[in-house]
This record gives structure tokens, sequence and C-alpha cells, in this order.
């Protein structure tokens, strides 16, 4: 019988707990240092033993109680009026307990003389309000803080999955239309040259292993872009009686640039599947252009004026998915521009030589 493998329990170094910790601690250092301070203004530094002791914990409980129970719960669920409820009664009862461990425990012990105001003194408890909920809406402020920022990035982490879900969802439009087209090339083939045939089928297994392998990521080194547009060149000329018909220049070096992978595919297909296949040469021509900042690539072909009105006879589905996937990738990063004049179309794109996003 196979066993189960169960998950390990997740645990907490004593470093991770330290570092939740601390913070707190330092926040109630701070806390009573500036208590200590005033007291030694007044000269009332006995006083000070009697706050840690008493009144210390009545300031925690009532600053954890708002910001971990309160502010998660009812604030940042939108309750707003239950919050505020909430906020004046819990304020009113912590209030009071202050005055009352200050009046009955602590001034009889400290003062001997017993002068004191009556407990409910107005002027007194808003100070008291005032001294004891400066702190908790100061805590109370981090944890929302604090809560907005895990948010921003649950909300990033979000948006990234769905953009690298969509441009996955691009991809695999473009993979299946080159594979069809290229299985027709091969199929053409095997009955006119099977020598080239072959070649085609070795060409088609290397690019096969570029597309499953290589091209799931978000960038790849634009050397390799270049040999994978290269071979899918080189298998479109094999149906050409004339190899000169499908032009293909490059300029500048690739080295240290990159690109998002098939990013040009769509160019390249669309040209030969919509493009003129008659005419003199070269009647389907490609610019790869390489310069420091940017990189260019600039597709031109004869089209048919007859079908003008037909937009999948001359743009094809592809141009429309790659201008989506460069709007998702580059923003406005980038230039895409298409031409269509006298039976004549012609693209252009010019992106950055190293991606702009993450």
């Amino acid at each position: 019988m196979d066993s189960i493998a169960i998950p390990a329990p997740r645990t907490y170094k004593f470093s991770d707990q330290l570092k939740l910790i601390l913070p707190h601690i330092a926040f109630w250092i701070f806390r009573s240092l500036l208590f200590y301070r005033s007291l030694m203004l007044d000269g009332l530094v006995e006083f000070f033993w009697y706050h840690l002791v008493w009144l210390l914990p009545v300031e925690i409980l009532a600053v954890y109680f708002t910001a971990y129970l309160l502010v998660p719960k009812l604030l940042l669920e939108k309750k707003y009026w239950w919050f505020v409820i909430s906020v004046i009664l819990s304020g009113a009862f912590f209030v009071i307990a202050v005055r009352l461990i200050r009046y009955e425990i602590i001034y009889p012990e400290v003062f001997q003389r017993g002068l004191r105001r009556p407990l409910w003194y107005f002027p007194s408890m808003f100070n008291h309000t005032i001294d004891l909920y400066s702190f908790v809406f100061l805590f109370s402020g981090v944890r929302v803080f604090q809560s907005w920022i895990k948010d921003q990035k649950r909300r990033q982490e979000l948006e990234k999955q769905n953009l690298n879900s969509e441009l996955a969802l691009l991809r695999s439009q473009i993979n299946p239309h080159f594979l069809f087209n290229t299985l027709n090339n091969i199929d053409s083939l095997v009955f006119i040259d099977q020598t080239k045939a072959s070649d085609a089928i070795l060409k088609l297994s290397g690019i096969m292993r570029y597309m499953l392998y290589e091209a799931n990521t978000e960038i790849v080194p634009l050397e390799r872009e270049i040999e994978y547009i290269m071979s899918m060149v080189a298998l479109l000329k094999l149906r050409l009686k004339d190899p000169d018909f499908i032009q293909f220049e490059i300029k500048g070096n690739p080295g240290g640039k990159e690109i998002p992978p098939m990013l040009l595919v769509p160019f390249i297909e669309n040209a030969y599947k919509h493009g003129k296949k008659t005419g003199k040469s070269p009647g389907i021509k490609f610019l790869l252009d390489m310069s420091d900042n940017h990189i260019t690539f600039e597709s031109s072909n004869r089209y048919d004026t007859q079908n003008s009105l037909n937009k999948d006879k001359v743009g094809g589905i592809g141009l429309s998915n790659v201008q989506r996937r460069l709007k998702l990738l580059y923003d406005k990063h980038h230039e895409f521009e298409i031409e269509k004049n006298k039976g004549k179309f012609k693209v252009r794109l010019r992106i950055p030589a190293r991606p702009t996003f993450s």
C-alpha cells in the first residue's frame, strides 16, 4: 500500500517570534519613558511604579482590544457605525477603569493627604481620555496602515497572476496557429522533396523544443528568439519556388538583449499566410534592427486589394493578439504601427532592448 505523505506542521523559529514581539516591547518602553519624563517634571517619580503595575496593563488592554479586535472586525470590514459605537463604549469603560485605579488605589497610597477631585470630574476625565486614546489611535493607525500595505501587495499579486494567465492564454493562441501552418508545409513537401521534408521535420523538432522548454518564461535571450525565428522562416521558404521571395535582414548585435518569447511570431505568420505569393522577389520582407536601447522589427508584404475589406485576409487574428500582449507587457513603453496602402501591408514594432516589466 502506498503511503500518504502528511505535510509537517509549520514551525516558527525563535528569531521569527522575536521579530514580532520586539516592536511591541519597544512601543511600550517608549510609552513608559514618556510617562516617566512627565512625572519627573512634576516631581512625582514615586507614581511611576504604580503606573507600571496598575495603569499600564489597562492601557495595553485598551490598545490591543481596539487594534486587534475592533479594527479588523469592524473598521476593516466597513462596519463604521458599529466601530464608532464600540470605540465609545469601550473607551468609557477603560477611562473609568483608569480613574478608579488612580483614585481608589494609587492616590491613597502616594498622596497621604487624600487630596483628589471627584471621580466624575469632567476636565480630568477628558484629559485621561486624550492621554489614553492618543496611544490607542496611534497603534490602531499603524495596524490600519499595515493592513493597507498587505492588501496592496495582495492586489498586486492577483494582478500579476491575472497578467501571467492572460499572457499564457495569448501564447497558447499563437502556438497552434504556427503548428498547423508548419504541418501543412511538411505535408506538401513529402510528395515534392523527401530530403527537404526530413530537414523540415528536424527544424520543427527544434522549434517544438524551444516552445515547450524555453518559451514558458516571461523573457528569453534575444539570440534564442532569433534562432527560433530563422528556423521558422527557413520552413516557410521550403514551400516557395523562389527562396529569395522571403527576405530577412538583421542589423545590430543581439547580445545582452531580452524579449518576451514568441512576440514576433504573429508578424511572420501574418505576412506569409495573408501575403501574396506571386510577383517579383522579395515579396515578403522582415527587418530586425537592434540598437543599444531599442529593438525595432518591421514586416511588409503585398496583399490582394480585392479582398481588402476582409480584415482576416490582411491583418489576421494574430495581430490583434500581439497588440493585446504588447499592452499587457509594455503598456505605453512601445510603438506599434500598421500601414495598409496600395496593396502593401506593413507593420512596425519598437520595444525597449531590456524589458520594463518584472
